[in-house]
């Protein structure tokens, strides 16, 4: 019997099974050393037991520093969970918060096709109840389990796997539920404090495994996104030191929205004044408002536009990039480069502005000595000459008059046109053109936008002509709008002949046309005649009636008649000499007012 018990003693200390009944029979009526070996072999495979969970754990807590694959860590964990706890089956669920519910992402010992594409929805199960308690469950029966609501298609799995009882541990890091990890068997049965210790130990690893891979997914985020903002400081800078270029060597604001267009991957136009507008739509800023101030863009939610970039600079003519729709939105980088390339074209325009405002003061001052007195003419057209301006070709004046309150606001406009002389002389303002009256006329209705009054047309066969005509066009002007023409256009050469007499006194021009003619206009308009127009055809005709009836295709009786009504009429003032030459004169001022008032 004490071989029998040597032998046993070195089974249990080699880690052999030793059978109860063979420590019984070997101690024979022994009751106490049997109990006690019994209890000893116990305990040793306890202590082995919880040797190799301890060497599993520590093997578990190396790779965790070690494997860098979440995924192989996590099925590794299910693996040694599902080795060292007695059950069929291991798996993993991990709990997605956003739709709170679990997805099956790793298993052990399954034989379902479906049980790794399980997902547990909120309040279901076993596995909702450990994520809201955060401390493990278990069941003996799952089928009998109806304490929480049961899923048919989760139920359907569990079925498939043949699966009675359950145990579950939630993965816990910081109050955070990440997943439960699971052991099940096909046998319904308890489950040991040990065992349920053995899986949590399982779950905090698998709970570390997936918070550092979140971790790591997020410092992954954090650097792409810092190498990828790098890149897109880098394309800024370079972009900005383009355009700074183009900036300082001269260019104008097309050339920074080709540029821009080009570095974008879409088109950018600049457009300037209306066109801004029109273009950007409601979008388009009050140029007074804070954020047209600060020069900040809007985006626009819909149409062939994304973004418009105000140009705002210190001229009543607003501009702005606008930035055409791409397969893409606009980076938060790529606004703010339009955003800065938007204050560089707001600087070329500032310093063409500038320029062009020299240039037109220059002009100015140049048009002003052209029409000052002719004595003083000569330096003015050296400089003229010295600018590139064609002072021996044909050039158009025109007077054009215009209300006190528009002339400044007209003045500019019209030096907009680079060819033109412009000043403010007479009554308004005079314009000197180095191209024919009608080209000169059309340019000048499309750059005054409908602020224009009388304008009369003159000229000469060089830039001096052109000056000097400038005087006898506003002589003409003046003795129109005493006339009582105010708008409209004529030639200075209508009127020239009675400038002679009445100087530039348009009052008194029409006074003296209507006393000759005052009884014929008056019979004209109570009976529906023509005298005037008889009175005209017999000046023209040289007061002959047969000549004067052709014009007017009527008989020579008809216009005989008429004649005798206008001696009634006008009585002395139709007897050859001076009395018909003045009636003649008025007859000419008042046809050419009519023409006039027709124009």
């Amino acid at each position: 019997m004490q071989s029998d018990l040597v032998a046993i003693l070195r089974d249990i200390g080699d880690g052999a099974g030793v059978d109860p009944e063979r420590i019984r029979s070997a101690a024979g009526d022994d009751a106490a050393t049997a109990d006690a070996l019994v209890e000893l072999a116990r305990r040793m495979d306890a202590l082995r037991q919880r040797s190799a969970e301890l060497r599993v754990m520590m093997s578990s807590t190396r790779e965790l520093l070690e494997q860098p694959d979440a995924d192989l860590m996590l099925q590794r964990i299910v693996d040694r969970a599902h080795e060292l706890i007695d059950g069929d089956v291991a798996y993993l669920s991990v709990y997605d918060p956003e739709h709170d519910q679990l997805r099956v992402r790793a298993a052990s010992g399954t034989i379902s096709s479906r049980f790794l594409d399980m997902v547990v929805p909120a309040g279901i199960g076993l596995a909702s109840r450990a994520v809201r308690t955060r401390h493990p469950q278990w069941v003996e029966d799952y089928a009998s389990f109806t304490s929480v609501p049961h899923d048919p298609i989760i139920d359907a799995i569990v079925h498939e796997e043949q699966l009675r009882s359950m145990l579950g541990a939630p993965l816990v890091v910081k109050g955070e539920v990440l997943g439960v990890l699971f052991t099940a068997s096909r046998d319904a049965r308890g489950f040991r404090p040990d065992e349920i210790s053995l899986l949590s130990a399982f779950a905090g690893h698998a709970a570390l495994v997936l918070h550092l891979a979140r971790l790591l997914a997020q410092a992954a985020d954090a650097t792409a996104e810092a190498a990828f903002r790098q890149r897109q400081a880098e394309w800024a800078a370079g972009l900005h030191a383009e355009l700074t270029q183009l900036a300082v060597t001269g260019h104008d604001a097309d050339a920074i929205a080709a540029v821009l267009s080009g570095a974008l991957g879409r088109r950018v136009t600049f457009v300037e004044g209306q066109d801004a507008a029109d273009a950007a739509g409601a979008a388009f800023p009050d140029t007074g408002t804070p954020d047209a101030e600060r020069g900040r863009s809007i985006v626009i939610e819909s149409g062939p536009v994304e973004l418009v970039a105000p140009v705002i600079d210190a001229t009543e003519r607003p501009g702005a990039l606008l930035v055409e729709r791409g397969a893409t939105a606009l980076t938060e980088v790529e606004r703010r480069t339009v955003e800065r390339s938007a204050l560089t074209a707001a600087l070329v325009l500032l310093r063409r502005d500038a320029l062009r405002d020299a240039e037109e003061q220059v002009r100015g001052e140049l048009a002003l000595e052209l029409l000052a007195d002719a004595a003083r003419r000569e330096p003015a057209l050296l400089r003229a000459a010295a600018r590139g301006l064609s002072t021996e070709s044909p050039w158009t004046t025109l007077a054009v008059g215009c209300a006190p309150e528009l002339r400044p606001r007209l003045l500019s406009r019209l030096r907009m046109q680079r060819d033109w002389l412009v000043a403010a002389d007479g009554d308004g303002l005079a314009v000197l053109a180095p191209a024919p009256a009608r080209e000169t006329l059309q340019r000048l209705r499309e750059a005054a936008s409908g602020e224009l009054g009388l304008i009369v047309v003159a000229g000469g066969s060089t830039l001096a002509d052109a000056a000097d005509a400038a005087s006898g066009a506003w002589q003409a002007s003046r003795l129109a709008r005493g006339l009582g023409v105010v708008e409209g256009e004529m030639d200075a050469a209508v009127l020239a002949p009675y400038a002679l007499l009445f100087g530039d006194d348009g009052a008194r021009l029409a006074r003296f046309a209507e006393s000759m003619l005052e009884p014929v206009v008056r019979w004209d308009a109570g009976k529906g005649t023509a005298l005037f127009d008889t009175l005209v055809a017999l000046c023209d005709a040289h007061w002959s009636s047969a000549s004067a009836a052709r014009a007017l295709h009527v008989h020579v009786n008809t216009l005989k008649q008429r004649t005798a009504r206008l001696h009634a009429l006008l009585g002395s003032a139709l007897a050859p000499g001076e009395a018909r030459f003045r009636l003649e004169m008025a007859v000419r001022i008042e046809k050419a007012r009519r023409e006039l008032d027709q124009t």
